[in-house]
């Protein structure tokens, strides 16, 4: 389940800073290309060769720049501009007049599939991935030049295969970077890219961040006595169930041997707030947890400056309780 959590923090929910980067990359570079293309055509520098229609050029360069202003406006809503990178190559391989142009411009529609594959969920990947071949083999189509039948083929081929190889390599290495191998949840890497997505998400004077940090009292005493198997299932143990017990768009990461973060977002003006009913919980189902919180509003809020504070609340509860155990 925590896998299915991370990729979805790597997915459709969670567009982090790394994957928006990646998509301004690839649209700022079809986009000069297309302009270049177009101003090519257009000034007909080499009197030798026979230019195409630019109007396809011209149509990309207006979607690549207009998907470019939505991520500077909206960063946390790449859909609209991924629906743009997926539409403007099409458009341009719908004018073309020579195979080798289509050749050239079918690059772009590989290295997107790549992405789709790597960042969405595999459901939604294969259906983007799926549109963006059919569009590509669409404009192959009416382009006004002759063609072979094993030219679609290959289309299919060439986008299809890059997203189910390279995406998925892609894919699986971003899991297992941010991924802590024996709970399954994210590890320090995952919790600094999900927290920073988190803020960008709900940075608004309406929300409140909370830093819980956690660690298991005893935990070396288990390991010393009965074995460090017994230790690691004891850790997974209690990661699953503290999974259970959060809110879906709260980030949950192993830090480090026994200790635990927990970033909860809240937007309520309940009498107890998610991060306090998450405590409350983890007391009744996992007493043998201490912990420490802190709370910031959302459009101030530091995770690093919430995570050092509920860390020192942690070790002083820790040592109200080491007193209280000698007496």
């Amino acid at each position: 389940m925590a896998r299915v959590k991370l990729l979805a923090y790597t997915g459709s929910d969670f567009h982090g800073p790394q994957q928006i980067r990646l998509l301004r990359i690839y649209l700022g570079l079809t986009t000069f290309l297309y302009t270049y293309g177009v101003v090519f055509s257009v000034l007909r520098v080499r009197k030798d060769l026979l230019y195409g229609n630019p109007t396809g050029g011209i149509l990309a360069i207006v979607l690549g720049v207009a998907a470019l202003a939505w991520l500077a406006i909206k960063p946390d809503k790449p859909g609209p501009a991924t629906l743009a990178a997926i539409i403007a190559t099409p458009l341009v391989m719908a004018f073309h007049i020579a195979i080798s142009a289509e050749l050239a411009c079918l690059i772009a529609p590989m290295f997107l599939a790549m992405y789709l594959r790597a960042f969405y969920p595999p459901r939604r990947a294969m259906v983007l991935i799926g549109f963006l071949t059919l569009a590509a083999v669409g404009a192959l189509a009416v382009a006004p030049m002759p063609k072979l039948y094993i030219d679609y083929l290959i289309w299919v081929i060439a986008i299809v295969g890059a997203g189910e190889s390279f995406g998925l390599v892609m894919r699986a290495l971003v899991t297992s970077a941010c991924t802590d191998p024996l709970t399954g949840q994210l590890n320090r890497a995952g919790w600094e890219i999900a927290t920073r997505d988190l803020l960008v998400r709900r940075r608004s004077s309406t929300s409140t961040i909370s830093v819980v940090v956690m660690d298991l009292d005893g935990f070396k005493q288990i390991n010393d006595t009965l074995g460090h198997l017994a230790g690691d299932e004891h850790l997974a143990s209690h990661a699953r169930r503290w999974r259970e017990l959060l809110p879906a768009d709260a980030v949950l990461a192993r830090l480090g041997g026994d200790e635990f973060a927990v970033c909860i977002p809240d937007r309520t003006e309940a009498a107890a707030s998610a991060a306090e009913r998450f405590v409350a919980e983890v007391g009744r189902h996992t007493p043998d947890t201490s912990v420490g919180m802190a709370s910031q509003r959302g459009d101030t809020a530091d995770v690093a400056t919430l995570y050092a504070q509920a860390d020192a609340r942690l070790y002083a509860a820790k040592g109200r309780n080491r007193r209280k155990t000698d007496r």
